[in-house]
């Protein structure tokens, strides 16, 4: 299954975003599900401390307007915009969206570069980093469901926006430890 950002906008028009995990449109994760989605560490760490391999492939980069996925947020309409594709051990796991508005990139120029690098781990080594609370949404596509958290962070006064969509594959890779690193 091939499924890009561009899709889901397309699936998802009037996608609802709420503060809460539990009982999103009707629909509640797993708990395995539950755990990846209010998971505050990064990713690419939590892989690493379960022993597993990841690997980020990177999709797309471009520039373009605020995605519809932010369209309920005050949002620069000119952004950095990277995608990529988190996999663990070779199996597509997350797919994940970075918008970047102009004033970021202008002062984190860093960020157009990152290439396969996972973006968490820069901004740990960055001294004035906050993250927001997660927000999460409920796609129903005729293949399968798909959960969704997005956050921000703040760089110095500057922001950024990440959205994941959890893969069906994330489910085998279970932990019950949720750290919090921002």
């Amino acid at each position: 299954m091939k499924l890009s950002f561009e899709q889901i906008e397309i699936l998802s028009p009037d996608l609802t975003w709420d503060k809460g995990v539990e009982n999103l449109g009707g629909h509640q994760p797993s708990s395995s599900l539950k755990n990846w989605l209010t998971e505050t560490t990064l990713l690419t760490d939590k892989i690493r401390q379960r022993q597993h391999q990841h690997s980020i492939k990177v999709l797309n980069e471009y520039y373009g307007p605020v995605p519809r996925l932010l369209k309920n947020l005050q949002a620069e309409q000119n952004n950095f915009i990277r995608e990529i594709l988190l996999s663990i051990d070779k199996q597509a796991c997350v797919l994940a969206q970075t918008i970047v508005p102009r004033k970021t990139w202008k002062q984190n120029d860093w960020i157009k570069t990152l290439g396969t690098q996972p973006l968490g781990e820069h901004l740990l080594k960055k001294p004035n980093v906050s993250r927001s609370e997660f927000e999460y949404a409920y796609l129903e596509d005729s293949m399968s469901p798909f959960w969704l958290r997005r956050s921000s962070f703040n760089i110095d006064k500057a922001i950024l926006w990440v959205i994941e969509l959890f893969l069906p594959a994330i489910e085998a890779y279970t932990d019950d430890q949720n750290k919090g690193l921002f």
